[in-house]
């Protein structure tokens, strides 16, 4: 938190040390990728995860490392599975632990041995058990158990509480034809990730922590064009609507003698939208540049916009 307090401080207020101006939009806002509506800026806590969740991709995949090896000697020797319900070992190890959901929200176990999946919560054959029988799910004994348990077990209903009611041993019967279906051998599991590899990406674990939402393709454009950073960062925020006008000074609360734009005698709030593509003022600056303005909101202005100078690019040449 700390850390963030000086980039936000950096990027609103500068060097100044002692300068208490306002940040001009929220901080997750600046943290989205760029594509998505944001400024790109790095998010530390979620690099951070990111960066913890490959600790776990080398655990589960139970690689050839000293610190592996004693992790699973030291806590799972028994047979059991590294769980966020059954934190063990140091602060470190269990701080790790917590991420354990979001490792099985990426990735999917390519079933080899199946000692380190489990068999009811994790993502094998395409489906978690645990949600699609949930029926028979409701009889599990051990609800931790492993993969390689139930296939090296002589009877199913050693880890189910007998009897099963008619809905569960159908869910029973159609689970079994899909045990049987298992490779027989001893190499070890390997999980694979959503974007279609075994090989785990820092950069990409951080793509899908972030997550995905709709934005404007007008995003793009911005970025991909040729001003200088401080003039898109300036266009950003007038998408964001969150230049200083007087329109969202007196959202703020702060007094001034008039919220109306000073640059037109039509007593009309100074609003961004007003004071770049409906004021007289705005408009005469349009008309200089030969671009015409149509819409009903900043969006479309803007895409009207980008239309017209991409037909002048294309006249020019």
């Amino acid at each position: 938190q700390q850390i963030d307090k000086y980039r936000k401080h950096c990027l609103w207020r500068g060097a100044d040390i002692n300068d208490k101006t306002p940040a001009k939009a929220a901080w997750e806002s600046v943290c989205l990728p760029k594509k998505e509506g944001g400024l790109g800026v790095l998010n530390i806590q979620t690099q951070n995860d990111a960066l913890l969740l490959k600790n776990l991709h080398k655990i589960i995949n139970r690689q050839d490392l000293p610190w592996v090896h004693l992790i699973w000697e030291r806590h799972y020797s028994s047979g059991d599975l590294p769980s966020r319900d059954k934190r063990v070992g140091s602060f470190w190890w269990r701080d790790i632990l917590k991420l354990l959901d979001s490792f099985k929200g990426l990735a999917m176990v390519n079933i080899f041995y199946g000692k380190s999946c489990l068999f009811w919560d994790d993502l094998w054959l395409n489906n978690v058990p645990r949600i699609h029988y949930p029926q028979l799910y409701s009889f599990a004994k051990n609800k931790s158990i492993s993969l390689f348990e139930v296939k090296s077990a002589e009877d199913y209903g050693d880890f189910l509480q007998l009897p099963l009611s008619a809905q569960a041993a159908d869910q029973l019967i159609e689970l079994a034809s899909s045990l049987i279906s298992l490779p027989e051998t001893s190499n070890t599991d390997v999980w694979s990730y959503m974007w279609g590899s075994p090989f785990f990406s820092t950069s990409k674990a951080y793509g899908h922590l972030t997550g995905s939402r709709p934005t404007h393709p007008i995003f793009k454009w911005l970025w991909k064009s040729s001003c200088q950073n401080k003039h898109r960062v300036f266009f950003w925020l007038l998408l964001h609507d969150r230049l200083s006008t007087r329109d969202l000074l007196r959202q703020r609360n702060m007094h001034l003698p008039s919220y109306d734009c000073v640059c037109c005698n039509l007593s009309m709030a100074e609003t961004s939208f007003h004071h770049f593509f409906d004021c007289p003022f705005a408009l005469a600056c349009w008309s200089r540049l030969q671009v015409a303005l149509a819409g009903n909101s900043s969006w479309q202005v803007l895409e009207f916009i980008k239309d017209q100078f991409h037909f002048l690019s294309l006249w020019r040449l």
